[in-house]
């Protein structure tokens, strides 16, 4: 299913479409190859016609003229009209396009405000299918979960997970109540080892049936052992208030690589908002995982800015763990990564195991 998007201001509904896949890209580069990927999802029915390079062709110079993108000297030549090989796209930002398409749409009375707002087109055309769903559905009185709603509202299912931390969220702007959905949290697995506050959290399965075997024979105040079951964690630590006994604090310990990181840091800033049980990095842990010699080859490199952002969350409020953040920072600029699988059963043997 996909959300239509009817002609504003100066561009038709498949270029403002076009235009949104653009802005959502994770690169500011798009070969043509995706370029022909985005056009056929932007607009199915032109797929396969005789037109549809002309077509793209059309839209790319439209977007260029618009400021949306600038196209590459180097052209593809196998056939008329001629593509560019790529394109390079701006920073999404406020533009005088979107401000066109914004005032172009008659919206509804909950979603007035977006007539002066500065948005870019991407936002316009994710609050004209916003509009559209209530037009259509308003009367409606069901509540879904969340990916449910976005799936009927936009054609995909995540794309209200993107925006809920936009600026398009908020007081006077869309709320979940004017969706009518709610956010539904995967439960976390967790097991309960005995008396102790802290709650373990390990990202990988096998390590988690390890660490559950060392807290059982010595639980150092661990009270409850968990499987992050990797990205899941980012929304299961909302769980974490439903355990019982409560837990006060999470410890986490998982993979020294860029997911590895990410997910943990996206979690703390979960809690830190919500005011959940805070979530620390297990130092004890990480720091035998950097001493055990386990380096791989990562897929790519972080720079070196970047490395360290993600490993500000490895330091902690009281920087306790700055001697770990470097070495992961300069771990993962080196273009390596460390499993956690490393701190294993020999490792966690006997003396091995001291707590996280």
């Amino acid at each position: 299913m996909t959300a239509a998007v009817p002609e504003t201001g100066t561009l038709t509904g498949r270029q403002a479409r076009l235009a949104a896949a653009l802005e959502e890209w994770p690169n500011r580069t798009v070969r043509l190859e995706d370029l022909w990927r985005l056009a056929a999802q932007a607009d199915p029915a032109s797929v396969g016609r005789a037109e549809q390079r002309a077509v793209l062709a059309e839209d790319l110079r439209t977007l260029a003229a618009a400021g949306l993108l600038s196209s590459s000297q180097a052209q593809d030549r196998t056939a008329r009209p001629w593509l560019p090989r790529q394109v390079t796209l701006p920073a999404p930002d406020a533009t005088p396009t979107a401000a066109a398409m914004a005032r172009a749409k008659v919206w509804r009375p909950e979603l007035a405000w977006a007539a002066t707002a500065r948005l870019t087109v991407s936002q316009v055309h994710r609050l004209a299918c916003v509009n559209d769903w209530l037009r259509d559905r308003s009367r409606d009185t069901d509540r879904v979960p969340l990916r449910e709603r976005s799936l009927e509202i936009f054609g995909h299912e995540k794309t209200l997970d993107r925006l809920l931390g936009t600026g398009l969220f908020g007081p006077d702007r869309l709320t979940l109540a004017l969706l009518r959905t709610f956010r539904a949290h995967p439960p976390l697995p967790a097991v309960h080892t005995g008396p102790g506050g802290v709650l373990l959290v390990v990202e990988n399965s096998d390590t988690f049936t390890t660490l559950l075997e060392c807290v059982r024979r010595e639980p150092f105040g661990i009270g409850w052992v968990a499987w992050g079951a990797g990205g899941a964690f980012e929304a299961s630590v909302r769980t974490v208030p439903e355990l019982h006994p409560a837990a006060d604090e999470v410890r986490y310990f998982g993979d020294l690589d860029f997911d590895g990181l990410r997910i943990p840091a996206a979690a703390a800033r979960i809690s830190d908002l919500e005011q959940l049980p805070p979530v620390r990095p297990a130092l004890r842990l990480y720091r035998q995982l950097l001493n055990s010699g386990a380096e791989q080859t990562a897929g790519r490199s972080v720079e070196v800015a970047a490395a360290a952002d993600l490993t500000r969350w490895l330091a902690g409020p009281d920087e306790a763990g700055t001697d770990v953040a470097d070495r992961v920072a300069a771990l993962l600029a080196s273009g390596c990564r460390m499993p956690q699988e490393a701190v294993g059963v020999r490792a966690l043997t006997g003396a091995g195991w001291a707590g996280c």
